[in-house]
């Protein structure tokens, strides 16, 4: 069974309405986040039919979500929304579901695209995986993505993400 794991964005817009025969799951988390009366009315809808579940992800899987975004620098972007949505993705791949994450976030979809997961952005801007860094505009200092730290440790400027590395990603959908 594929199963299509929805962030906040897909599940404010129309996205779900234009695929009627996917299987779709997100978090509590996100569905907390849904604040105006069509979208409450959609989510209440999708559940009422079966057609959205809502699940929590293990420990386990955060950490390991966690661990991929410090390595690819979107650590510092995610929120906590983020990382539960794509460690609840890791634990349905690990029960031997098909999982593709639905997402506008493009930091989201690069850190689920890391982890190997297949990735839906209904925008299609999502075309590389980005292994961040942090660099200073001020004196030129850089530091792997991993760092969260917001200013320069040379001069104190504040640091700037900018791309060390892009990777194509082969099976866009």
């Amino acid at each position: 069974m594929h199963i299509y794991l929805l962030d906040t964005g897909a599940l404010l817009s129309q996205w779900t309405s234009k695929n009627p025969h996917f299987n779709f799951m997100t978090t509590q988390s996100v569905i907390d986040e849904i604040q105006n009366r069509p979208s409450k009315n959609r989510v209440q809808n999708l559940l009422s039919t079966d057609r959205l579940q809502i699940a929590a992800p293990n420990a386990d899987s955060i950490e390991l979500a966690e661990k991929k975004a410090r390595e690819m620098g979107d650590y510092s972007v995610l929120s906590r929304e983020d990382f539960e949505l794509v460690s609840l993705g890791l634990q349905q791949k690990h029960l031997g579901h098909e999982v593709s994450i639905v997402s506008s976030d493009l930091a989201l979809l690069n850190t689920a695209a890391a982890l190997g997961l297949s990735t839906l952005d209904p925008m299609g801007r999502m075309k590389e995986k980005i292994t961040w860094m942090l660099k200073c505009p001020g004196c030129g200092n850089e530091e792997s993505g991993a760092k969260t730290r917001v200013e320069c440790p040379v001069c104190g400027t504040e640091m700037r993400r900018k791309p060390k590395r892009k990777e194509k990603i082969k099976d866009v959908k």
